[in-house]
């Protein structure tokens, strides 16, 4: 198997061949059904349908080498002008606290290394993405107007660009009210940033 090409191996200290393989493929109907049915009861994430985990976004899919179950999965929502954010980083509840968060985000960061775009990954305060990005690279701002201050053309695609495909979204922002309302979610997010230019191989 060739390594980060459609595929890679991840396993306890990274890409290695042991334990999982990472796939970049859409979700199955059955592993999409799973991914949304946990991020409805998630306060944390805004959520994407399952017609995005299912070939509308980028998608990478951890699944375990001996039977093939799912264990995480990454999707991807590529932007105009050379963005992309990585939209959801997210690890089935079965399988938490063996760092398939980190082997996810790493193996996703490595199959799209080289091709120049700018990553942006919004996280909420207290998840435990924060340490996560910041090991993998990104610098972090407090919130949308760091990220932006003093530089025009990021201000312009964050506060426009960005909004307008990200809402383009019936079931987001169905989403997004539905868990101000019974979940009391703020979605006050921190800003992470990277160029993949800069990510090492």
């Amino acid at each position: 198997m060739p390594a980060y090409s459609d595929s890679v191996s991840v396993g306890a200290a990274g890409p290695v061949p042991v334990e999982c393989v990472l796939q970049r493929r859409p979700l199955t109907r059955a592993e999409a059904d799973e991914v949304v049915a946990q991020i409805r009861r998630s306060p944390k994430i805004t959520g994407y349908s399952r017609s995005e985990w299912q070939g509308r976004r980028d998608t990478f899919a951890l699944v375990r080498r001996d039977g093939g179950e799912l264990v995480g999965a990454l999707l991807v929502h590529h932007l105009v002008g050379g963005w992309a954010e990585i939209a959801v980083v997210f690890v089935l509840e079965e399988h938490r606290g063996r760092g398939y968060g980190r082997q996810l985000l790493a193996g996703a960061l490595d199959m799209m290394a080289d091709t120049g775009k700018r990553l942006l990954l919004f996280y909420s305060e207290g998840s435990p993405m924060g340490a996560l990005a910041r090991d993998h690279g990104f610098g972090i701002h407090a919130d949308e107007d760091a990220f932006v201050r003093g530089m025009p053309g990021r201000r312009i695609f964050l506060k426009y660009i960005y909004k307008f495909q990200w809402l383009c979204s019936f079931y987001r922002i169905r989403e997004m009210r539905r868990k101000r309302r019974e979940l009391d979610c703020t979605f006050d997010f921190k800003v992470a940033f990277l160029h993949t230019e800069g990510i090492k191989k």
